[in-house]
């Protein structure tokens, strides 16, 4: 077929026909509707890659979460104790009481009264305690030094030692009682009231203790010339028990009590102690304490006209501070 004016001819090389070919305007036209969809899904896909941009920066400064702490917590029971110490320095006005004699007096000697030789009237004494608290334990020494003497005209006679003495005479006495008690305390019950509305924080305690008491006990007389004097230790195994309330952590109330003793045949010594306390800490680690101490105690050592013997106490009120730390 013979080919058209409007229209340029290319043939198949292997049929020989004739191809038709568009008109280079249509093929224009079709090239713009290409580059229009091109654009198109260009632009659809503009707004993707420029919200994602922002959400990948967005994610890349997002700080990294913190780890977590390893858990520290403890089992009940495996807490490490902490240690706590308490010091209460006092001045105890002790009164002595009670029957003596010394080594020296022939066998059938009695004894001779404390209130007789004025050795009763009270008398500052310097005493301490220092305790040391880990979980339910404590550890506690006290001391006190009481020393009393007097120059007295006795109303009774008698002997003491060498010196020997009538009604009328002046005899010089002098006693000294110096006391070491070391104990180990444990708390095997307490009760705790958290406040409440209208009452107010309350901690009970119970504790058994056991330890030593040792006394150092010295006895001088002097009539005229003549003097005789004794000096002994003493020391006895104690057991106790001690209660305290705690009242809005500022006031307290403590009774202790304990027993102690050592047998033998010559050396012998018993006692008993008793005291009530009353503590007020203004501020948590600083108080006032005050209270009474009632002090018994017989002691004995050798036979004969070698014997030794006291039989008396130690009473009265007594006063302090207390530091905690």
């Amino acid at each position: 077929m013979p080919e058209s004016a409007g229209q340029t001819a290319e043939r198949d090389f292997q049929t020989g026909y004739a191809l038709p070919i568009e008109h280079p305007f249509t093929t224009r036209e079709r090239r713009m509707r290409l580059a229009l969809t091109a654009i198109t899904l260009a632009s659809a896909a503009l707004p993707t890659f420029v919200l994602a941009e922002p959400q990948q920066e967005q994610l890349s400064t997002t700080p990294a979460p913190e780890p977590k702490a390893e858990d520290q917590s403890q089992p009940l029971g495996t807490k490490q104790p902490e240690w706590k110490f308490q010091f209460e320095p006092s001045a105890w006005y002790a009164g002595a009481s009670g029957k003596v004699r010394i080594a020296g007096a022939p066998a059938n000697a009695g004894t001779v009264q404390i209130n007789d030789l004025h050795l009763d009237n009270p008398r500052l004494t310097p005493a301490g305690e220092l305790h040391v608290r880990t979980g339910n334990w404590r550890f506690s020494f006290g001391t006190f030094f009481f020393s009393q003497n007097r120059l007295q005209t006795m109303d009774v006679g008698g002997q003491l030692g060498t010196v020997t003495f009538a009604p009328g005479n002046q005899v010089y006495s002098k006693m000294e009682q110096n006391e070491y008690v070391p104990v180990v305390g444990y708390e095997f019950w307490n009760y705790y009231a958290p406040k409440s509305t209208g009452g107010v924080e309350f901690l009970g305690r119970l504790e058994a203790f056991g330890g030593a008491r040792i006394d150092d006990m010295q006895f001088s007389f002097a009539q005229g010339a003549i003097a005789s004097s004794q000096s002994e230790v003493f020391g006895q195994a104690i057991i106790g028990v001690k209660g305290s309330m705690e009242i809005a952590e500022q006031f307290s109330i403590d009774l202790e009590t304990s027993v102690g003793g050592w047998p033998g045949s010559n050396d012998y010594a018993w006692s008993w102690d008793i005291t009530v306390g009353f503590m007020w800490r203004p501020i948590p680690n600083v108080g006032v304490q005050v209270g009474y101490r009632n002090l018994v105690n017989e002691l004995r050592s050798g036979s004969d006209s070698e014997r030794f013997y006291y039989n008396g106490g130690l009473a009265g009120l007594f006063f302090g501070a207390v530091v905690r730390f």
